[in-house]
């Protein structure tokens, strides 16, 4: 059974596929060979601020803010690209539906996510798990979230803040446990907390 993923909005694909042959046409990803870009099933991305962290809010209190497709050739992945939603016309009017481009993003996170991906499909078996991506930029954090019957769990990507290991599994709520003094430092402006 491969990985569920949250379904993206209706005119995603026209998006991603706009977005992929800007980047690759006006050259802001080198191909290195004439092979046609890659990109893999979308994933839905969460963010977590440091204050839902610091005070012990869980996953619960993630807020959906996008999707995210890694873009490969060759099988080597040369990043992600994140679609958001539009911003609303007005000041606190409801934004427009579907997706425009939020960023291309290259390095070892992206290189982490897509090897992280893929363990996590090996390791699922016959099981039925939605996966999402995590992310508490506050705390350098960067996730794989898995849910099913077994609860939620999240696997941090390299480089990924102390205590947490990268490629652990851990489940979400002892994961971000051990992230709570850190949230709670940087709440407090503390600039040594790492």
């Amino acid at each position: 059974m491969p990985l569920l993923i949250e379904k993206p909005p209706k005119g995603f694909e026209k998006v991603l596929d706009a977005s992929v042959a800007e980047l690759v046409g006006h050259g802001a990803v080198a191909m290195g060979t004439r092979a046609r870009p890659a990109v893999s099933a979308p994933i839905r991305v969460h963010h977590l601020g440091a204050d839902a962290v610091a005070a012990g809010k869980g996953v619960a209190a993630a807020q959906p803010t996008g999707w995210l497709v890694t873009l490969t050739t060759d099988g080597e992945v040369r990043g992600t690209i994140e679609l958001i939603p539009p911003k609303p016309f007005r000041k606190r009017a409801e934004p427009p539906a579907g997706v425009r481009f939020g960023g291309f993003t290259t390095g070892p996170l992206q290189r982490g996510l897509s090897a992280a991906i893929e363990e996590a499909v090996k390791n699922v078996g016959r099981s039925k798990v939605e996966v999402s991506v995590l992310r508490a930029p506050a705390l350098y954090l960067l996730a794989l979230w898995l849910r099913d019957e077994k609860g939620d769990r999240l696997v941090p990507i390299a480089p990924c803040p102390p205590p947490l290991k990268a490629g652990e599994i851990y489940p979400a709520e002892r994961a971000l446990a051990m992230l709570g003094e850190a949230a709670k430092a940087v709440l407090k402006g503390d600039k040594t907390r790492n």
